[in-house]
């Protein structure tokens, strides 16, 4: 949303109460509220941008979302500078006070909240004017899309959660939704209203709306996350043909470097390029969205994440290891895409050197650096592997190491892939092996691994087998995308498979029944007490 975000992300949806009276009762025609402002194309779109703007809140994609799920998921394990109650995902010791899991649930809820007061009021204006005619079209197909997203996102890790689809009752009270599938419901027909009402493509201003094709991708998968397994091979298969262009970007790094923004792979990702904002703070990440952060778009993962900056992460031992495993014939092989997500030894297939492009050292520039080579020597440089406690695997999907040294601060604007296309031929192949079509979902698993030189399945075998390879293309091709969690929930190993992954690398295993479901936040069973007598253990 690099472009989209040049517009006010609050003065439009703060609801500013009217004038004091006097005894002549004048009222100031410069305050607005939700009842005045909304009345031309301009004012909506910005309700629209500030709609999308939720994605870079607290417990979102500008921070939070990385943490969470990449350390739920053991994609990501913490290092010894991950600190607080964010190291206490990676061994599911949280509960309900936790801050980040309450800020997601907050930001999805004012994402709806939104997106509600953009639909309500849309059904008030009626504009007279074509263009205009097709601009209230297009924005309620986003908010719809948006509202989608936020109820897919609280279906998954909550369950049942409330349901607010009115914006006149917003302030009410609200219990949980009945049933899981009442959720399913909304979260299939926002996404379905989406794809009628959006374009294929927009202008190059227009950068980072959502599409047609991210509406038919996200319904696809909201029928695969139900098993739904016809239903999504349907929706995927539509974004394979015209009048869609989606293809494999045929260099895997440049799909997670800062020239991605126009990637013929990418279906729906969060704009991170910060850079054109002179008012923009680069701390905004750690709560000044809307306030002191100014109009900023950017994350703070390859600084955060950055063997060379803070280091707050490693890459999980069990993420490195599946990197090897046998081919077709038993013999040992290391897929070629570890060299592209982390840094490491030879042995693991990780990268062992950095900085290709840089021109020359900074030798300790930056106090955050762990490791300066001689800066009178160019790149590339040997990665210190085993230099020090602090670097062992480490991160180099969604880093710039191939080009800076290291960060001079939280201000990556390498954009976050929501759902891309590589994902969807992975969850074609999946929906097909789930039909018993195994053969059918060859070729879509073949092309993918083709991109990267793997080599290429002859057969998928038998229906355990292909769900093995399938589950095994996921995991590799998506690493450190914040899509593991979800997979093994959905795919009911979750339990069984972290346990064992933790139990290699903490002595325990610490993963419960009950964490399949995040914990409802306090904040949220203080506030509406509807849902007084509905929780059980604590928990959910």
């Amino acid at each position: 949303m690099k472009t989209i975000i040049t517009y006010s992300m609050i003065a439009v949806l703060v609801l500013v109460s009217g004038c004091n009276e006097d005894i002549l009762d004048i009222k100031s025609q410069s305050q607005y509220s939700e009842a005045t402002y909304f009345k031309t194309a301009p004012q909506f779109n910005e309700g629209v941008v500030a709609t999308y703007a939720t994605l870079l809140m607290n417990g979102l994609y500008a921070r939070d979302a990385y943490y969470l799920f990449d350390l739920l998921a053991n994609d990501a394990e913490n290092n010894v500078f991950l600190l607080g109650d964010v190291a206490q995902f990676h061994d599911y010791s949280y509960g309900p006070t936790q801050p980040q899991m309450s800020d997601l649930w907050k930001s999805l809820y004012r994402m709806i909240f939104r997106a509600n007061l953009i639909l309500a009021k849309a059904e008030e204006w009626q504009p007279v004017l074509q263009a205009d005619i097709d601009k209230k079209k297009q924005y309620v197909g986003e908010v719809s899309f948006l509202r989608g997203y936020a109820y897919f996102m609280l279906v998954n890790l909550w369950g049942r959660v409330p349901l607010k689809l009115e914006f006149s009752k917003a302030t009410e009270l609200t219990p949980r939704a009945a049933t899981v599938n009442d959720v399913w419901a909304v979260v299939e027909s926002d996404f379905a209203n989406a794809v009628d009402a959006l374009p294929v493509v927009y202008s190059a201003a227009d950068r980072g709306r959502a599409t047609k094709g991210a509406a038919i991708a996200m319904l696809g998968k909201a029928y695969l996350y139900q098993k739904k397994y016809e239903e999504a091979e349907n929706e995927f298969m539509k974004i394979t043909v015209a009048p869609f262009t989606y293809t494999l970007n045929p260099d895997f790094d440049n799909q997670f470097s800062t020239s991605n923004n126009t990637s013929v792979e990418s279906i729906f990702d969060i704009q991170h390029k910060w850079t054109d904002w002179a008012s923009g703070d680069q701390n905004y990440m750690f709560g000044g969205q809307e306030a002191w952060g100014g109009k900023t778009t950017h994350t703070g993962r390859a600084m955060e994440y950055g063997w060379n900056d803070w280091n707050n992460t490693v890459v999980a031992p069990a993420l490195v290891h599946a990197f090897k495993y046998q081919d077709e014939e038993g013999a040992d092989y290391t897929d070629p895409r570890a060299h592209h997500t982390f840094y490491g030894d030879s042995d693991s297939g990780g990268d062992t050197d950095f900085c290709h492009a840089c021109t020359k050292a900074s030798k300790g520039g930056s106090i955050m650096a762990v490791y300066a080579p001689d800066a009178n020597q160019p790149g590339p440089y040997a990665y210190p592997f085993g230099a020090n406690n602090a670097i062992g695997y480490n991160w180099r999907k969604y880093e710039s190491y191939e080009t800076r040294e290291f960060y001079g601060g939280p201000d990556s604007n390498i954009n976050t892939q929501v759902v891309r296309y590589a994902d969807v031929l992975l969850m074609i192949a999946e929906s097909l092996i789930e039909q018993n079509r195994v053969s059918e979902a060859l070729s879509y698993i073949n092309a993918v691994r083709a991109r990267v030189g793997a080599f290429e399945y002859t057969s998928l075998g038998t229906l355990e087998n292909a769900q093995t390879i399938l589950r095994r293309e996921r995991q590799l091709e998506l690493a450190g995308e914040q899509v593991r969690w979800f997979d093994l929930v959905r795919w009911g190993i979750a339990k069984q498979i972290l346990n064992g992954e933790k139990q290699t690398q903490l002595g325990k295993q610490p993963f419960e029944d009950r964490h399949v479901l995040l914990p409802i936040p306090q904040i949220e069973r203080t506030t509406n007490t509807a849902l007084t007598g509905d929780i059980f253990g604590d928990w959910n």
